[in-house]
């Protein structure tokens, strides 16, 4: 543990650790699969940096969001630690630089998406790069669990990675996970005998969670954000939810913007980037913001309607509060909303007849023939999908998830597709604009410079990188990218809508088999984790100590969420 301190130190500036750090350290130093339970803010990041720092090779880290892997790389760069990350926005041969890099250099830590594991560039590497692996990394190892809010299927992929080097020990980091997500946890990611599972306390001392009982969510929520002053967060569970309470937000005189998936990429890191440095007070978001978030003075998340589980509200809520300063989580309820969660699972939840339904009409859609379709992909225009077939949206998500669980097809809700280019007319007619001073003609030298099959095949483009490589902003270079149609380029944007690929051909209805574990065990898991919620709205006793007993901890009063302050 001497040496850990001394990395603690050299890196880092700390005398000590935080309370449950050392323990799970020494457990991965010990050789130990280990899987390390830590509240928002508690300093997971450090349970698998010091150590893979105190020994010789490289960290293999499995991380779910790319601008979490952009984060944590920066953040260890800054302290002098060589560090990659590849992700699908970087062209093939930068991605083959990075594995080669991290192959024969001295890097420490080498980030990818769990969708990284099964591409061949990756597979073809994996031998060379396990030699010098030293430890693997799994973050937001909930994401791994059937039985987790957040199921994402590319994680049970990681297992091959464990089996191919069987020697390295495996620490699995979570904020949030019930005791079945633990074992589920344990047991995907084929843990070995004498493996450990560490605990740390859910309580947050400067986090109040309070539940706001009003009749009128907007103006409730404009005395909240008058009374308590300093950055927030409010979520909303639908797009136009978000956009219509920070058009009404701004109306009332409060700094506010939205954020959701549906917006162009350019836009979300710009709405990003202004809320981290303070430029916008609010942000009003969907739940596709916040994962691997750092920024420690948030004060407030308000919820104008309350999440599908406990561990989704607790990952949320604690995003407030992180720099130890007082900061409050509330959950504002309607007259209407505990029914409505409690309809929750009738209305959300497809029956096995709505799922062949939506099945026979997709089919039906793309034309593919019974023997037929597999491979193929597509990309699905959701508002004409509904309207044309008269299904909902909520129902359709989750058929498609089930349709996906039972092996007939992969269901991506927001592909990460890049703009296409390819270039239609004689080389020789692209050299007159090339030799121009234009902001088209820097564009497409990079794109030269760093793509193969611009006159053949085309080309995906990343904006992020063309930005980084001419010092446009990705906001020109989309523009630019789009103007190059007008020079003899075959261009398509970005896609947006949903991907579809069939993984098999198209079976009869009569045969479609939808399994017990995609369906019979998600509805039962989703049933419970509703009453809970709605059991956390109703509850008069201590908020923290509710919390804490549902992760499997033992809770005492917290004696500063609404309920003890009432009592008090």
């Amino acid at each position: 543990m001497y040496k850990s301190i001394q990395v603690l130190k050299q890196f880092w500036g700390y005398d000590s650790f935080r309370p449950g750090q050392a323990e799970v350290i020494d457990s991965i130093l010990s050789g130990h699969d280990t899987l390390a339970l830590m509240p928002t803010g508690g300093g997971k990041s450090i349970t698998f940096q010091v150590p893979a720092l105190s020994k010789p090779g490289i960290c293999l880290v499995i991380s779910p969001l790319v601008a979490l892997m952009k984060d944590q790389v920066k953040n260890l760069q800054k302290r002098g630690i060589l560090s990659a990350f590849i992700s699908s926005e970087m062209p093939r041969w930068e991605i083959l630089q990075q594995l080669d890099n991290c192959i024969l250099g001295d890097y420490k830590f080498l980030y990818i998406s769990p969708e990284r594991i099964s591409s061949d560039l990756f597979q073809e590497k994996l031998k060379p790069l396990s030699e010098k692996v030293n430890l693997l990394v799994v973050d937001e190892a909930h994401c791994i669990s059937q039985w987790g809010n957040d199921f994402r299927r590319d994680y049970r992929l990681i297992a091959d990675i464990r089996d191919a080097i069987p020697r390295v020990p495996v620490i699995a980091v979570t904020a949030s996970a019930t005791a079945a997500v633990v074992a589920d946890i344990c047991e995907q990611l084929h843990f070995r005998k004498g493996y450990r599972v560490f605990k740390t306390s859910f309580e947050r001392k400067n986090l109040s969670f309070v539940v706001r009982k009003t009749d009128n969510k907007l103006n409730e929520l404009c005395h909240i954000l008058s009374s308590v002053q300093g950055s927030a967060v409010v979520y909303s569970r639908t797009r136009r939810g978000v956009e219509e309470y920070a058009g009404k937000l701004r109306a009332a005189g409060i700094s506010a913007e939205y954020f959701h998936a549906g917006l162009d990429p350019v836009i979300k890191t710009e709405r990003q980037t202004d809320w981290l440095k303070g430029n916008t007070r609010v942000l009003v978001a969907t739940n596709a913001f916040g994962m691997g978030i750092d920024k420690g003075d948030v004060r407030l998340v308000i919820h104008t309607e309350f999440p599908d589980s406990m561990e989704a509200y607790y990952q949320e809520a604690g995003r407030a509060g992180r720099d130890g300063n007082r900061a409050y989580a509330v959950a504002l309820l309607g007259p209407q909303d505990i029914t409505d969660i409690k309809r929750r699972p009738s209305n959300a939840f497809p029956t096995i007849e709505y799922i062949k339904r939506v099945y026979e009409a997709l089919c039906n859609r793309f034309q593919i023939a019974e023997g037929d379709g597999e491979g193929v992909s597509v990309y699905l225009n959701e508002p004409e999908f509904l309207r044309d077939w008269h299904f909902d949206k909520g129902r359709l998500r989750s058929s498609l998830e089930i349709l996906s669980l039972s092996g007939y097809l992969d269901f991506e809700p927001y592909p990460n597709t890049h703009p296409y280019l390819r270039y239609d007319q004689p080389r020789w007619t692209m050299d007159r604009f090339l030799n121009e001073d234009s902001p088209a003609a820097k564009i497409t030298i990079e794109v030269l410079r760093n793509y193969e099959g611009l006159f053949s095949a085309g080309v995906s483009v990343s904006v992020d990188m063309l930005a980084r490589k001419t010092g446009f902003q990705p906001r020109e270079v989309a523009k630019i990218l789009g103007y190059l149609r007008n020079i003899g380029f075959y261009y398509l944007p970005s896609k947006k809508e949903p991907r579809i690929t069939f993984k098999m051909i198209r079976v009869p209805l009569e045969r479609l088999v939808i399994t017990t574990a995609s369906y019979e065990n998600r509805l039962s898991a989703f049933k419970m984790r509703i009453e809970k919620v709605a059991e956390y709205l109703q509850t008069t006793g201590c908020r923290q100590e509710f919390i804490s007993e549902y992760f499997g901890m033992e809770g005492t009063r917290c004696g500063y969420c609404d309920n003890c302050l009432r009592k008090e």
